[in-house]
């Protein structure tokens, strides 16, 4: 005992007092007293006290904006609980009284700016008995200023949730339990120095150093938005950054920190906190969960199912026995549909006098001439969502080609759809629905719909009738019979228009901690037929602060071709510019092979040629696909022109840098939605990137219950840290929400939104129009799968 510090006594004392009141809470504590105690973010960001993590987690889904601002540092983070054991945390942290660099023309009066990723994996639920066990770590891909480790062990008691941890590096720089600290590089045996380029996993500092126990308290008070926080901190602050480098003042009076927390809504937190017994700390955060989104729909009513009236049985004719499996003499498609009209002949007068009875020709000859087909097309594509279709009619079936444009929930889709067919054509005679969806006019599934089983469905003849019980996915076949509606007659037809609001953003630049423009996008596409489109985009620039950019050609000191760090240079003087204009043709091999080549400006940067081919068969969690490019740097300074030669002078600081005048890249890529992890998408791609780097890129993505997306990629590349420059390597974040989510009324897109810490030119890969694993996104729906039941 006497070799015990101050602070491992006053920690003691806390665990003693705690495990005292533990059985007294256990045994008393009410919890219908007490509203519920909900999980909370701590100063960092992710679910915590203060400054220190607890083992406890968010619901799943759950997604946390926050910022905290002191007299050191102002934290801007985003929290997302993955998975119910994995939760990420991004961060900005800047602080206040350093500036970004000491050179105003790259960075001017920028205050220093680090990024930092957390990660916490649960190790143990919480039972009556076992606390909530979790293992974390803090900055594991920074510069290292924030960089510690922990393990976290949280109980609940009634109103309490009591939290015993021990931390290592900047969660343990008090050493309570290794040392007193005099010499933190020779007793503690922990690498404290600051990464440079950052971006680097330094995991052979993991759980090494000075090592510290920590605790603490939070309090849900009988008052519902009220909560109090207690906790005993485990870092001395005396290595701080700003202490380290600046000479600032960040001594610790109290290793006590209190804080209170208000909920003043159900999205939002404030949070104030006394720190260190000398500092206030202000912060603020607001939560949604990417599970529980949804949006009150104003959808088109649809048709109601209009049952067989009674038939004198003389005009009753057998209908063919129904059968939705796939017939085996019909041809498999294997490029565009080339269907010759079926020529029906028109029904003989007959010479009879009873009642006579109707012949098949007769009867296709009566829904070819009686049938609106031009209000059946109009109807499927409002109520159903089926775009421009193209209706073929045959003995025993009718046929629908067309793009669904509205229904994530395809059953939602095929109900409306086969319900307006029903109730259009002979019952009788009509035997199959076939549905065949397409993406940029390529055929990508067929839906057989039993026409006896859907009427059985649709009246609810049993108990849970449900839309599958009679349709058939399969591979798309040719379509039979004849086409009864005019589609692509004037040229019109075939031209289409976009236009759409358009806002890129980038956090912890070194001129501004955030920049951004707004413009809009206006797009355009010709199709000359079912496999060649000629597309465009024109990006106005209507707003910006782009004014504050201070160089062209950033000063960091690397050889790379400047394939993307030239940013500045295609958006700071371009009010009006052409970001696309390229020539493409689309088709399949087989029936699981799909392919595109296209031509032209491709993107903002880059203009070329290229093709890429998929191999995606029908429901699979697999897909293989490869693309290769020939691509050549657009000139900034031209609409239209390229860079010609590789050497190049920035105008502003005359320093030479190279461009891209030439390069073969592209990449093969395999795709996988692993059935053993639901809901998560896993992309590796492996090829050659724009700077002429050799590397592989991993992308792995999570869909929750309403339909947002979130993931994350890197890309490593044969090129050194040193070579690559600050970041170290390639990596980003992205969130895809559902614009379901937003509107009133269903639709399949989407809207994107990307993050990158630092935007660098190794690992870059080109922009392409088309990708064709989205195109065919309906083999095994991943954009456009059905957004879960709320209610289930």
């Amino acid at each position: 005992m006497n070799n015990l510090t101050h602070s491992n006594l006053t920690l003691c004392k806390l665990s003693a007092i705690a495990l005292t009141l533990f059985p007294l809470f256990h045994a008393q504590a009410d919890e219908l007293s007490y509203p519920p105690l909900l999980a909370s973010q701590s100063d960092f960001g992710g679910v915590g006290l203060m400054q220190m993590p607890t083992g406890r987690m968010a619901p799943e889904g759950e997604f946390n904006f926050a910022t905290t601002y002191n007299s050191e540092y102002q934290h801007f983070s985003a929290s997302v609980q993955l998975f119910p054991w994995f939760e990420t945390t991004v961060r900005y942290t800047q602080i206040q009284d350093l500036l970004y660099s000491n050179d105003p023309s790259f960075s001017g009066n920028s205050k220093l700016t680090d990024k930092g990723i957390d990660f916490k994996l649960r190790l143990l639920e919480e039972t009556n008995w076992l606390p909530e066990t979790s293992i974390g770590v803090r900055d594991f891909g920074g510069t290292g200023l924030f960089d510690g480790e922990f393990i976290a062990a949280t109980k609940r008691v009634g109103p309490l949730d009591f939290t015993l941890g021990v931390g290592w590096g900047y969660i343990g720089n008090s050493g309570n339990l290794t040392s007193d600290k005099k010499d933190l590089n020779y007793n503690c045996d922990r690498d404290t120095s600051y990464g440079g380029e950052g971006g680097t996993v330094d995991y052979q500092r993991w759980f090494k150093g000075c090592a510290a126990l920590y605790g603490g308290i939070e309090y849900q008070t009988p008052w519902e938005p009220l909560r109090v926080k207690v906790e005993y901190d485990s870092n001395d602050y005396q290595s701080d950054y700003p202490v380290v480098r600046g000479g600032i003042d960040m001594s610790q009076d109290n290793k006590f920190n209190y804080g209170l927390l208000y909920r003043a809504t159900s999205w939002s937190d404030f949070h104030l906190s006394y720190e260190r017994g000398n500092t206030w700390t202000l912060g603020v955060s607001l939560q949604t969960n990417f599970n529980d989104l949804r949006q009150i729909k104003r959808d088109t009513p649809a048709d109601k199912y209009q049952p067989l009236a009674a038939v004198p049985m003389a005009n009753k004719i057998p209908s063919k026995p129904s059968d939705t499996k796939q017939r085996q003499d019909e041809p498999v498609i294997t490029s565009v549909y080339k269907v010759e009209p079926t020529i029906i002949a028109p029904a003989q007068p007959s010479t009879q006098t009873d009642t006579p009875k109707l012949s098949t020709n007769a009867i296709n000859a009566q829904m070819l001439n009686q049938t609106d087909w031009k209000k059946v097309a109009a109807d499927l594509s409002k109520i159903a969502g089926y775009d421009n279709p193209k209706i073929y009619l045959d003995t025993h079936s009718v046929t629908i080609v067309a793009n669904q444009l509205k229904y994530m929930d395809r059953k939602e889709a095929h109900h409306r759809a086969a319900t307006i067919l029903a109730n259009n054509t002979d019952k009788q005679m009509i035997t199959e629905y076939r549905l065949i969806e397409t993406r940029y006019n390529q055929p990508i599934t067929e839906t057989r719909i039993d026409a006896d089983k859907f009427a059985q469905v649709a009246t609810y003849g049993y108990i849970n009738a449900d839309m599958a019980d009679s349709t058939e996915v399969s591979i798309p076949r040719s379509p039979q019979g004849t086409l009864v509606t005019q589609t692509d007659v004037d040229w019109l037809d075939k031209l289409s228009f976009d236009v759409s609001p358009t806002m890129v953003q980038s956090f912890g630049g070194s001129e501004d901690f955030y920049m951004f423009n707004i413009g809009a996008t206006g797009s355009s596409a010709y199709r000359f037929n079912d496999n060649l489109e000629l597309s465009g985009s024109l990006y106005l620039n209507l707003y910006d602060n782009y004014d504050k950019f201070l160089y062209d050609v950033p000063p960091d000191g690397t050889d790379l071709k400047r394939v993307r760090t030239l940013i500045r240079q295609y958006v700071q003087d371009s009010t009006v510019r052409a970001t696309n204009l390229q020539l493409t043709w689309m088709d399949n091999l087989s029936d699981n092979i799909y392919y595109q080549a296209y031509g032209g400006y491709l993107e903002m940067m880059y203009g070329g040629v290229g093709s890429e081919f998929l191999y995606r068969p029908l429901n699979s969690q697999w897909a293989f696909g490869f693309n290769v490019n020939y691509a050549k740097q657009r000139d900034p300074d031209s609409m239209f022109g390229f860079f010609e030669d590789e050497q190049q002078v920035d105008p502003t600081s005359g320093r030479f840098y190279r461009v891209q005048t030439g390069v073969v890249t592209g990449h093969a890529t395999a795709y996988y939605q692993p059935a053993w992890f639901p809901n998560t998408l896993l992309q590796v791609s492996a090829g050659q990137y724009l700077s002429d780097d050799k590397g592989v890129t991993i992308d792995l993505s999570k869909q929750f219950d309403s339909g947002v997306i979130v993931g994350a990629f890197a890309t490593k590349t044969n090129l050194s840290a040193e070579e690559y420059g600050e970041g170290s390597f390639t990596k980003g974040f992205y969130i895809s929400i559902p614009f379901d989510l937003m509107t009133i009324r269903p639709t399949q897109s989407r809207g994107f939104l990307s993050w990158m810490p630092l935007t660098r030119d190794g690992g870059q890969m080109l922009g392409r129009k088309y990708n064709l694993f989205d195109v065919t996104d309906a083999r095994a729906p991943w954009y456009t799968k059905p957004i879960a039941d709320s209610t289930k």
